[in-house]
């Protein structure tokens, strides 16, 4: 009687605690209900561990290790990028993974850095990608094996003169769809505490502490007969929950959080739309191409799916065809076909070979192909759309872009559809057709704060400061707005006081320091901006333009400033900036052999330099 009490009790107070609680009756929703990880799950379910060790989700992430590595290593993996010149190198020094960036010119190496790699995340069945650590701050290397064809490459968004070298940083949002979930510094999105080795089970089936305890008792329901309320079972969850769940991290978009909302507040079971949209661009007759992870979003057009879920009692959803305990590589092929034939074994399929039966067909290959996705070179996925095959003169009518949708919330509000139309093009692509949008949906609404951020991405930096004066509390990125828009208008001192609020309100933000930083120079308060510079560098010890600005603000000091000059060339052999600030430190020191040959280097590189006459003076 006590238990069914202390059981009861539960139920109630998840009630009362969660808003989704009219989704899911699911006790581990409580958020004192604490995540116990994949080794305490092994203790009870050691099958189901070693079968999911072997799946892409098991494998997702890990140390830099020689047995985690799927990549293949000589001589001949040298990659260069063709925008920069830059060329990368990855190579073992004992048991630790470096990858080495240099850079060539008359045949002599006159830039090298060598920086340990310190994870690879990424199963190896599509790519392994190569992670560093600095400070408790995760960055990306610029450097993915491509297990498919065995091929070391720039990694995805590096490509095209976007090579951010060893600066793009990770953060929560990314790591929580490729990994268990980390603990992260109790103020930041961005610093962790700790990671795990690998996507886990309570990704899928939630925190396990209070499961855990109850069963250590003895006590619990028993499974075979009903659900157990202390942990989520995907199989018995509702259709559209089950999606939820998958598309979590299998539908790949713009994320749009809720108010107030965190990427780690999800929890299986409940609407992913409580949490976060996804936003999609909406093509006439739909589009023919797709990115990596959108297997939830093509599986939701097929009819396959849609005439099951609405009309038939077999349901259809992902597990339909993935036992998530189990890896693509350890499932027989004839597997999925056998799938289909619940449904179809008395079709005619037009498309079999003559004398085969649609008992030994291959249905996947035909209407589930194999492409590249739009997103990631060198990589081939299957199509989750399921549809009979489309000739390439179909493909080219699927192009007319008609806007965004919600793939997982049919009912956006207005507001919500109009920052994912200002984010989509921020974040991904920069077709005036979402702004015009955004200002279309904008005409007859009062939102200030979105009217705002689009003034500033139109770069209407008037109408920003004027926006800005009707915004009780601004946030860390408005208040970065509003000082960026000041500083456009020429008001400096203004700019500063908005820029210091952006920063104090998150000193994560690193791109707003730099932003900060920067002015603090432009107003010659270099003891801040030294202090300021310093705070920085210790976050982002490899980011040339921090080293810049700490080298400019050290400028008069040159003992001090030499070490920042030498560390910003090291760190940035390709930047102008960089190249100014060893022509300004050579010209204080009186060095005008030196200055007269960044002088010349910049002329020939940049013979349109807005201060083309002055360098010539130097020569």
């Amino acid at each position: 009687m006590l238990i069914a009490l202390f059981v009861s009790t539960l139920f109630l107070l998840s009630n009362c605690n969660q808003s989704e609680s009219e989704d899911t009756a699911f006790l581990n929703h409580l958020d004192s209900v604490s995540y116990v990880g994949i080794q305490t799950c092994a203790s009870c379910h050691p099958d189901k561990y070693q079968s999911f060790m072997h799946t892409g989700m098991g494998s997702s992430f890990g140390l830099a290790t020689r047995e985690k590595s799927s990549a293949r290593f000589g001589p001949e993996h040298l990659v260069v990028d063709s925008a920069s010149g830059l060329a990368y190198y990855p190579y073992w020094s004992g048991e630790q993974l470096y990858i080495k960036e240099f850079y060539l010119e008359n045949g002599d190496t006159i830039h090298q850095l060598d920086v340990k790699v310190d994870y690879i995340i990424g199963s190896g069945q599509h790519t392994n990608s190569h992670l560093y650590e600095r400070n408790g701050y995760l960055f990306q290397a610029p450097l993915t094996f491509y297990t498919q064809e065995h091929y070391w490459e720039l990694p995805p968004g590096f490509e095209n003169g976007n090579n951010s070298r060893f600066n793009r940083m990770i953060d929560m949002e990314c790591m929580s769809c490729h990994n268990a979930l980390p603990t992260m510094h109790e103020t930041s999105s961005r610093k962790f505490e700790e990671l795990p080795m690998g996507i886990d089970c309570e990704r899928c089936h939630g925190p396990g502490e209070l499961h855990v305890n109850t069963r250590a008792r003895g006590e619990g329901v028993d499974v075979s007969i009903e659900a157990d309320p202390t942990i989520v079972n995907p199989s018995r969850l509702d259709w559209n929950l089950q999606m939820d769940l998958c598309q979590r991290c299998h539908l790949q978009g713009l994320n749009l959080l809720k108010e107030g909302k965190r990427f780690e507040d999800f929890r299986p079971g409940m609407k992913l739309s409580s949490v976060f949209d996804v936003y999609l661009p909406l093509y006439q007759g739909g589009n023919p191409n797709f990115d990596m992870a959108n297997h939830s979003d093509r599986l939701q057009k097929s009819k396959c799916f849609i005439q099951s879920n609405t009309e038939g009692s077999l349901k259809f959803t992902c597990i339909s065809c993935h036992d998530p305990h189990k890896g693509i590589t350890q499932t027989a092929n004839d597997y999925y076909s056998s799938v289909c034939m619940q449904c179809h074994q008395n079709d005619v399929c037009n498309g079999l070979p003559e004398g085969e039966s649609m008992g030994s067909a291959n249905c996947v290959s035909c209407h589930m192909p194999e492409s590249s996705s739009s997103d990631i070179l060198h990589v081939k996925i299957h199509d989750h759309y399921i549809r009979k095959p489309i000739h390439e003169e179909e493909q080219t009518k699927m192009k007319k872009l008609l806007g965004l949708y919600a793939v997982n919330n049919p009912e956006p509000s207005k507001e919500e559809e109009i920052r994912a139309y200002l984010e989509y093009w921020e974040k991904f692509d920069k077709n005036p057709f979402y702004l015009n949008k955004a200002e279309e949906l904008l005409k007859f609404e009062n939102y200030t704060q979105l009217k705002l951020k689009l003034a500033y991405l139109k770069e209407d930096y008037s109408s920003v400061i004027q926006l800005a004066k009707d915004i009780k509390d601004l946030s860390a990125w408005q208040a970065y707005m509003v000082g960026e828009s000041m500083l456009q208008e020429g008001e400096l001192s203004a700019a500063k006081v908005f820029l210091q609020m952006s920063y104090l309100e998150d000193p994560d933000l690193w791109e707003v320091g730099l932003r900060l930083l920067k002015t603090l120079n432009l107003s010659e308060d270099y003891v801040k901006a030294e202090l300021l510079a310093l705070e920085l560098i210790e976050k982002h010890p490899l980011n040339a333009e921090l080293w810049t600005e700490y080298a400019v603000s050290q400028l008069r000091q040159s003992k001090e400033a030499k070490y920042a000059v030498n560390q910003a060339l090291q760190l940035g052999p390709l930047d102008l900036k960089v190249w100014e600030l060893q022509l300004n430190y050579y010209g204080i020191i009186n060095e005008s052999e030196r200055q007269k040959i960044w002088a010349k280097r910049i002329l020939d590189a940049y013979p349109e330099h807005p201060d083309v006459a002055l360098l010539k003076s130097y020569l």
